[in-house]
């Protein structure tokens, strides 16, 4: 590559400095304007950092009441369409703001406008503040450019604090409960024509948990703009909530590949992996986003959640502690903390975390889970039964929970209740083991051996190597008089697992009923 001479390249970064200089200046022109004139000649300020086309988001506009700001935010939106400049739709910013864990302001630090931009794939940031001077109002705009989160302008201008703008602002502010309705917004019958404008309906669409259409409306998106990382953070986002783990995982690749730090594709990468057990590149994939964001709440949960899984529980204890004294209403970090207590024996402060969750977030489905496996543990079944079946109310499909409320209607002495939520676990998932073992031994102890040995047979072709499926097997052979069987299934399970002293006593007692 061709290199400047050094008296070129000093001469180029002093052109470079007096540029950014000149356009960081504040601009105006002195005289007291109206406020619609001022919202055009802010925009017409704007419009000349950027090249027709661009993309930019007003974020925020401080003002004395919402109205207002929602009114100036509106009318700064049309005035830039009508420049050539395509603003992102105001309508999705609190689904923005949630995702980011932004408090908004008109005050926008540069890196939390990068990270805004880069979320909403925006060339330029916008924020402003309308402020009553007494004798004038003070309109004040700052554009924050994304790429470098460098404030590329700011507009300063004095607005005549007349009768017509006083009405105006109070009859504004007396609208309560009012929504005003974005004329340049997105719609569902409103066909996109732009990478940028697929985005907004397709951040619409997720918000609403549409996340069919709104694959279609960021895979469309990536088809105008295949360098647009916020529509494959969007689109993979969308992915990981329908569960399709490897798409996402392919989405946040490209993600983070032109935006190294999308500190949400990491964390909801690390998501996906942790779907996968995929756990050491759970705690890679936090690291990385904890190096950007260092009280990213949901990092730090994942991450805990990866250690725990991995056995490290005193590094898991230390995430989930950091987690709730950046959120103390961290009601998943409280549930992971309380599941490893759960996993060291503290039974006790499992219980009070699980509680705690729950008076945060009632009906916390992991956490009514948790608490009722905690109360099976201990016997407790009218408890786990609550638990269980008011997790089951909001995941009627998930056979895990269907089998452990068929174990609770045992422990209550329900066996017929059982056997239906057994069937039912197993009609979602036939290749489920535990299901099998269960209904094998409920069947077992009905005596209906047949059946038995049929769940025992289905289980024994899935995991060939579980030495626990040919033992009870074996007890099944035993009861219907087949010793040879019976003796043959005992011996494989010493194969697989030698020291097993039930299996061999029983062998020895088959041995002698056989006769020698």
């Amino acid at each position: 590559m061709t290199k400047l001479s050094k008296k070129h390249q000093n001469r180029f970064l002093w052109c470079l400095l007096l540029t950014v200089i000149l356009s960081c200046a504040s601009t105006g022109s002195g005289e007291v304007l109206s406020l619609q004139d001022a919202i055009e000649q802010s925009a017409e300020n704007t419009a000349k950092q950027l090249p027709k086309g661009s993309r930019v988001a007003i974020v925020a506009f401080e003002s004395a009441n919402d109205n207002l700001s929602d009114y100036i935010m509106e009318e700064l939106t049309g005035a830039l369409f009508d420049r050539g400049i395509e603003v992102a739709d105001r309508q999705n910013l609190p689904y923005l703001y949630k995702e980011l864990h932004f408090q908004m302001s008109g005050n926008v630090s540069e890196e939390t406008a990068k990270s805004v931009g880069s979320f909403i794939g925006a060339d330029m940031v916008i924020t402003g503040q309308f402020t009553d001077l007494k004798n004038i109002f003070r309109f004040r705009t700052s554009a924050i450019h994304v790429q470098t989160a460098i404030r590329t302008s700011i507009t300063r201008l004095d607005v005549r604090a007349d009768n017509a703008t006083r009405s105006m602002i109070i009859a504004l502010a007396n609208q309560q409960n009012t929504v005003r309705v974005a004329k340049y917004g997105v719609s569902e019958d409103k066909m996109p024509k732009t990478a940028g404008t697929f985005i907004d309906r397709g951040i619409m669409f997720a918000s609403r948990g549409d996340y069919e259409t709104a694959i279609a409306d960021f895979t469309d998106a990536i088809r105008l703009n295949p360098n647009m990382g916020a529509a494959y953070y969007h689109r993979g986002t969308a992915y990981l909530e329908k569960g399709e783990n490897d798409k996402a995982i392919q989405d946040f690749n490209q993600a983070v590949k032109f935006n190294i730090n999308d500190f949400k594709a990491y964390t909801n990468r690390s998501s996906a992996y942790y779907r996968k057990s995929e756990f050491d590149r759970v705690i890679e994939d936090c690291n990385s986003a904890l190096k950007i964001r260092p009280d990213l709440y949901e990092a730090l949960n994942n991450r805990g959640e990866a250690y725990r899984m991995q056995g490290k529980f005193e590094q898991a204890f230390t995430d989930f502690n950091n987690a709730l004294k950046i959120n103390p209403d961290g009601y998943s970090a409280l549930t992971g903390r309380g599941l490893t207590y759960f996993n060291t024996g503290d039974y006790e402060r499992a219980l009070s975390n699980y509680h705690a969750a729950l008076r945060i977030k009632p009906n916390y489905p992991e956490a009514l889970y948790n608490r009722s496996l905690l109360y099976i543990s201990k016997g407790e079944w009218d408890q786990a039964f609550d638990d269980i079946n008011a997790f089951l109310i909001k995941k009627p499909d998930d056979y895990e929970a269907l089998l452990y409320r068929g174990i609770v209607y045992l422990g209550k002495g329900e066996p017929n209740k059982a056997i239906i939520d057994y069937n039912a676990a197993l009609r979602i998932n036939p290749n489920y083991v535990y299901g099998l073992i269960n209904r094998g031994l409920l069947y077992l102890g009905d005596r209906e051996y047949g059946l038995s040995i049929t769940d025992f047979s289905q289980a024994i072709r899935l995991e060939p190597n579980n030495s626990m499926l040919y033992f009870y097997r074996g007890l099944v052979l035993f009861e219907l008089g087949d010793l040879n069987k019976a003796i043959d299934d005992w011996e494989i399970v010493l194969r697989l697992e030698p020291n097993n002293v039930n299996a061999r006593n029983n062998i020895e007692t088959a041995r002698k009923m056989r006769g020698y």
